[in-house]
């Protein structure tokens, strides 16, 4: 990744804002996405052999790692809008210093959650009050998952500046190895030999239950990293030292990253850290109602496949066209992207409105859980048109790195609206779970009015980076 290179070397394209781009963009990132849908799905039915306990375990460490999975976007987003701008202005030394430091960002970013790691997994799993069963089985798991940090950071940024660059099959190939190495090992480290025969193998081998799913998950973790890297630095990085260019690790450039980064992290962070909360209402209705709440939320896993490509070739462009000092084409790529998502959006309402029991029942056919889970994910399911109309608008402001307005709206959403909304319907109102889910939806539709809003005053393609 150091190495230098001609300025005729790896040169970019002038950025474009038509179908084939988003498609040549978006699908590399859907297809990666669709493996980690892959593996999450798989994760989740290896541990629905090990009972309702182990799901709700399970269901509730993912809420947590999904929050801190929000820290990312510091790196994710502040890379793809400084290096986006960089190339399309064609301003390569820009681009390069750009994505060294989100590299050096990502990797520090990583050591601090690793280092806090036996301080979180506690804290974060007490914070329930779920059963001493659930308890025991999820401190563990979570405290194994966060010693991977580092490695994701680092993958997130070396993979965000790929993207920026034009190039996301790159890291697509990356994760759909570790993944398909995740999924192939899963079982191994979970059941012991004779535990669980699969179309007539014997897949037990250490017999470390569920913290055997995230002993799995660092091992592939550490093997598709490993390569990445390797990959990196001898074959493909896509920004190039330029000659004579030097690095000198500048607080500005780490600042002007992070101010840009840290309103899309909180943007994330604003649903599951709500849901998070939100969850202690779930888990006073019982174990059956936090595994429900769990199996339904990985419906939006396999909703997100085609959407993050969406979103990671929108963000590109729209950084790419700005660089370039082309507003308008800028907007006619969201325009194209806004046609595609609505149509997305609307199958997948439909989909999972028709085989609401049949999804839920795949990963645990408890009647309760089935009964529950079901009801959530009907509700779920019509809140998802709503959302994905907002996907490219937000995509596109994070690309312009504009990213205080879907902040704002992500928080006005969840937290003075969601959360005492859905206590009041579920326990003084008498409406249970299904003011929760009432809660949520309208959480939602709130949310995407004001991004559609502020999206219209155009303020987005004016934005300094």
């Amino acid at each position: 990744m150091g190495e230098v290179h001609s300025e005729t070397e790896k040169g970019w394209e002038k950025p474009g804002s038509g179908y084939r781009q988003i498609l040549a963009l978006g699908w590399p990132v859907a297809l990666s996405n669709s493996t980690i849908a892959l593996f999450l799905i798989a994760n989740l039915y290896w541990i629905g052999h090990l009972g309702t306990t182990a799901v709700a375990a399970v269901s509730l460490c993912g809420h947590v790692l999904f929050i801190l999975f929000g820290f990312t976007q510091i790196v994710h987003t502040g890379t793809v809008a400084l290096v986006s701008r960089g190339v399309g202005a064609g301003d390569r030394e820009g681009a390069w210093i750009a994505a060294m430091h989100a590299i050096a960002l990502g990797v520090g970013m990583g050591l601090v959650l690793f280092g806090l790691a036996p301080w979180i997994s506690p804290a974060a799993i007490g914070f329930f009050g779920v059963s001493e069963e659930v308890r025991d089985l999820a401190i563990p798991y979570l405290s194994i998952s966060l010693f991977s940090q580092v490695l994701m950071f680092l993958g997130m940024a070396m993979g965000a500046a790929y993207q920026a660059a034009g190039d996301t099959q790159t890291p697509m190939w990356i994760n759909v190895g570790a993944v398909t190495i995740n999924v192939v090992i899963d079982p191994l480290f979970i059941f012991a030999p004779g535990e669980v025969i699969f179309f007539g193998l014997d897949v037990g081998w250490l017999g470390l239950g569920v913290s055997g799913a995230a002993y799995a998950d660092i091992v592939s973790h550490f093997i598709g990293m490993s390569f990445f890297v390797a990959w990196s630095w001898w074959r493909s990085w896509p920004l190039p030292r330029p000659a004579g260019a030097r690095l000198r690790f500048r607080i500005s450039e780490f600042a002007r990253m992070i101010r840009i980064g840290v309103p899309a992290s909180i943007s994330m962070m604003a649903r599951p850290v709500s849901t998070f909360i939100l969850l202690r209402v779930i888990a006073s209705f019982g174990d059956a109602s936090v595994a429900a709440f769990g199996v339904a939320l990985r419906a939006f896993n396999l909703n997100w496949i085609p959407l993050a490509g969406l979103t990671a070739a929108i963000a590109t462009l729209v950084g790419q066209n700005l660089g370039a000092q082309l507003p308008d084409q800028a907007s006619r790529a969201v325009g194209r992207g806004l046609r595609i998502s609505i149509a997305l959006g609307f199958v997948f309402m439909v989909f999972y409105g028709t085989i609401a029991e049949q999804f839920i029942a795949f990963f645990d056919d408890s009647p309760e859980v089935v009964s529950i889970g079901s009801s959530f994910l009907r509700i779920l399911a019509v809140s998802m048109w709503a959302s994905s109309a907002t996907v490219p608008l937000v995509a596109a402001m994070n690309g312009a790195g504009d990213t205080r307005a879907p902040m704002l709206a992500a928080f006005l959403s969840n937290w003075p609206i969601k959360l005492p909304l859905a206590w009041a319907l579920a326990i003084p109102f008498g409406f249970g779970l299904d003011g929760v889910w009432t809660a949520m939806f309208l959480s939602i539709l709130l949310e995407a009015v004001l991004i559609i809003g502020w999206f219209r005053t155009g303020r987005w393609k004016l934005k300094q980076v």
